[in-house]
C-alpha cells in the first residue's frame, strides 16, 4: 500500500471511531461539557466577586489605614507642638530666673561694694579720729609732764608724789583720770 491510501484508510476508520463515540457518549460528552461550561462560568463569576470582594477589602483597608496614620500624624503633630511650646515655657522661665538671680546678685554687689566703701570710711575717720585723740593725749601729756617738771625743779619731789604724778599721767593716757579711779576704789570699800 501507498501512503495515500494508508492515509485514507487511517483517517475512514478515524471517521468510524468518532461515530461510535459518539453515538455510545454523545450524550454524556455533551451533558459533561455543558456542566464544564456551566462550573468554568460559576467558578469565573465567583472568582470575580471575590476579586471584587479583596478589591474592595483592599480599598476599605487602605482608607482605615490612612484615615489612622492621619490622625497618628495630627496627634504627634499636636504632641510635638505641644511639646516644643512646653519647651519654649521652660526656656522663657529658666531666662526670668536667670534674669531675677543676676538681678539680686547685681544689687547685692552694688550693696556690698556701697557697705565696703562705707566701712572703709567709717574706718578711716575713725583711725583720722583716734590718731588726732592720740596726738590731742600727747600734747596733754607732754604739756602735764612740763608742768610737773617745772614744779618739780622748784620743789623737791618725794618718792610717793612721783609715783603719784606717773600714775595720773598712765590713767590719762588710759582715758582715765586719778580722781575717778579714787572714787572707784572707794565706793568699792564701802560696799
Amino acid at each position: 500500500m501507498n501512503d495515500n491510501q494508508k492515509k485514507l484508510t487511517e483517517t475512514s476508520e478515524l471517521g468510524n471511531v468518532d461515530q461510535i463515540r459518539e453515538i455510545l457518549f454523545g450524550s454524556q460528552t455533551r451533558e459533561l461539557n455543558k456542566r464544564f461550561e456551566k462550573l468554568e462560568s460559576d467558578i469565573k463569576r465567583s472568582f470575580d466577586e471575590l476579586k471584587s470582594k479583596i478589591e474592595q477589602s483592599q480599598k476599605d483597608f487602605n482608607n482605615r489605614l490612612e484615615n489612622e496614620i492621619e490622625l497618628i500624624s495630627k496627634k504627634i503633630k499636636n504632641l510635638t507642638i505641644q511639646q516644643q511650646e512646653e519647651l519654649s515655657d521652660i526656656k522663657e522661665n529658666e531666662l526670668k530666673q536667670e534674669k531675677r538671680i543676676q538681678n539680686s546678685i547685681d544689687l547685692l554687689n552694688e550693696e556690698l561694694s556701697s557697705k565696703h566703701e562705707q566701712l572703709y570710711k567709717e574706718q578711716l575717720d575713725n583711725k583720722n579720729s583716734l590718731i588726732d585723740d592720740m596726738n590731742l593725749l600727747k600734747l596733754e601729756l607732754f604739756e602735764f609732764l612740763e608742768l610737773k617738771l617745772s614744779e618739780m625743779n622748784t620743789i623737791k619731789l618725794s618718792r610717793d608724789d612721783a609715783a603719784e604724778i606717773m600714775l595720773e599721767a598712765a590713767m590719762r593716757i588710759k582715758g582715765n583720770s586719778v580722781e575717778k579711779q579714787l572714787n572707784l576704789v572707794a565706793d568699792e570699800n564701802k560696799d
